[in-house]
């Protein structure tokens, strides 16, 4: 990481690893910010990876990078999309269906939900604090 006088940052992604979290996908964590609780990763899945059913607590930002797919609940979606996400936006699992890499700016967390709307776990800055962690 480079940094100026004016505290910019410049992040070489290529170095930074792939961590897992759901079965098939995995994250590369560009930025945390505990103050505000908002996060920039990015997001890889394999073919048949899934994104489990989840809650955005706050809005997020959604850019394809690679890819293309039909989410449940935005449709059909394909690289160079733009998607945004509201605060309170529910969605039910996203099963990937080719290798697709997306970039998420959020502003908060998301909550991951069994079937009956109860919380499993909370993708939030502590969550991917603990997953930087356990890299090392």
């Amino acid at each position: 990481m480079q940094q100026d006088k004016d505290c910019m940052n410049t992040i070489n992604s290529n170095s930074l690893p792939w961590l897992p979290l759901a079965p098939k996908v995995w994250i590369k964590i560009l930025r945390l910010s505990p103050e505000t609780e908002s996060y920039t990763v990015i997001v890889r899945a394999e073919p048949g990876g899934v994104l489990p059913r989840h809650r955005h607590l706050d809005n997020a930002e959604i850019f394809i990078l690679k890819g293309n797919g039909a989410h449940p609940q935005t449709g059909i979606f394909a690289q160079g999309d733009y998607v945004t996400e509201r605060k309170g936006a529910t969605h039910e699992p996203l099963v990937f269906q080719e290798e697709t890499e997306l970039l998420m700016i959020s502003n908060g967390p998301s909550a991951f939900l069994d079937d009956n709307d109860q919380t499993l776990y909370l993708m939030d800055v502590p969550m991917l604090q603990g997953l930087m962690e356990a890299a090392h």
